[in-house]
């Protein structure tokens, strides 16, 4: 296999997606993709030499098997269906089939399966509010006619109509605007999933190309150890350009190790972290994605400030703050990271919870020299789906809030117009050793 069908083998199985090739008659003999564990739970393998048409439910075969039948006949087949999992779970999937033509003739079909429950959900959710809500404008409008009928002058239903068509177009009102509501949330969530299905394709890619990398700076390491070998063929000014070569290829492959570590999808898990040499690393790393127009200065005390935290949620958190910073500069300035300790604060003066209960608090702030915030943004700042950016999801500093809230801290904010930001996340000191018992 050639270096660009392991990269393309490589992508096609970090894909969120299910992805099938059938031969003529419709039996699996090729498939590739994390969605597949839904179905394969012991390895997508395992599906090869089944028809595609018995992986389905008896009441959907027909559907599916004509499905085959249009698509043979060179047309792209799509469509919707629910189908349950290996474990018994029941899952909407959005399932595209496409015909693969040799020489005028079929020669296998190509099927992409999306596990769409999540959106077929929140459709049904929405569906029901608009059942709801018109529910009601149907009772108001009957209470309106009701309440006209049971005056006998003519002044007195004049009356009455004229206050129940206010009423009525009152409640039209509140309800237009309920539903506009609705249709603004339903567009927001639409867009967040479509936004996190893009970031999760460019960790992906940039996930792939990181290990390529890396596998090539152990070949370039290993060639230059080789040259180390033979030193006393080499001039001393050989000699010092293969060490700077050197340096600089352990660096660049620290730096991948770093953001393999940093893309990479796993669950939480809190642990004893020493907030210093965590955040010292996080600097090195984020200082290749802040540009170079824009520099990261860290000052720290000596000794370990240990928290109890996800090493990965916290990186990620630093991240989002980091990146708010430098577009609030204009892509053009000094962040300035201090971490260290303080005795802790009563849980009034902290702007989202109490960081533990006495003892000792251990912070990590970060500066920049950008234009403040006015009263009102600092308001809203935690707010799922708010942003002043544009283009902007509105979920980063969503997550800091909810990782500070995880790991039973807070989040204090100093903001002055003209003269900058400053976020410091505060954490109670871990009691307890860095390293736990195995």
């Amino acid at each position: 296999m050639s270096e660009g069908d392991g990269r393309y083998r490589q992508f096609v199985e970090a894909s969120a997606d299910c992805m099938k090739e059938l031969d003529r008659n419709g039996t699996i003999r090729f498939v590739a993709g994390l969605g597949c564990a839904a179905l394969a739970p012991d390895g997508p393998d395992q599906l090869v030499g089944r028809r595609w048409v018995d992986l389905w439910p008896a009441e959907a075969r027909d559907m599916v098997a004509r499905a085959l039948d249009r698509a043979a006949t060179g047309e792209r087949v799509d469509f919707v269906s629910p189908r349950d999992t290996a474990a018994g779970v029941s899952r909407w999937w959005e399932v595209m089939v496409a015909p693969v033509v040799a020489d005028d003739t079929l020669d296998h079909f190509i099927v992409i399966s999306r596990d769409v429950t999540e959106r077929v959900q929140l459709q049904t959710a929405l569906e029901s509010i608009n059942e709801l809500l018109q529910d009601r404008l149907n009772e108001s409008m009957a209470r309106s006619l009701s309440a006209s009928s049971r005056y006998g002058t003519l002044l007195q239903r004049f009356e009455s109509e004229h206050g129940a068509r206010e009423d009525a177009e009152s409640r039209l009102a509140g309800i237009r605007e309920q539903l506009d509501m609705a249709h603004r949330a339903r567009d927001l969530a639409e867009a967040a999933a479509l936004q996190a299905q893009k970031q999760q394709a460019i960790g992906q890619l940039v996930s792939g190309v990181a290990h390529d990398f890396n596998n090539m700076l152990q070949t370039v390491i290993v060639s230059l150890s080789g040259l180390e070998d033979e030193t006393a063929d080499l001039t001393s000014r050989q000699r010092r350009m293969l060490a700077y070569a050197m340096d600089g290829a352990r660096h660049a492959t620290a730096l991948t190790r770093r953001l393999l570590a940093f893309a990479r999808n796993q669950p939480e898990r809190a642990e004893p972290v020493d907030l210093g040499e965590l955040v010292s690393n996080f600097a090195d790393f984020a200082r290749h994605g802040m540009g170079g127009r824009v520099g990261i200065d860290v000052s720290r005390p000596s000794g370990a400030l240990p928290v109890w935290a996800d090493r990965h949620a916290l990186e990620q958190a630093l991240m989002n703050v980091c990146l708010n910073a430098r577009d609030a500069m204009g892509n053009t300035g000094d962040i300035r990271i201090e971490i260290g300790e303080r005795p802790a604060l009563p849980p009034h003066e902290l702007s989202l919870r109490e960081p533990g209960s006495g003892g000792t608090q251990v912070y990590v702030s970060i500066a920049d020299t950008g234009g403040g915030m006015p009263e009102e943004v600092r308001q809203r700042l935690f707010e799922p789906y708010f942003t002043t950016k544009e283009g902007g999801s509105g979920l980063g500093l969503a997550q800091v809030y909810g990782t500070m809230a995880r790991a039973g801290g807070g989040v204090e904010i100093e903001s002055e117009a003209g003269i900058g930001t400053r976020i410091r996340l505060v954490f109670p000191r871990y009691p307890g050793p860095l390293t736990l018992p195995e």
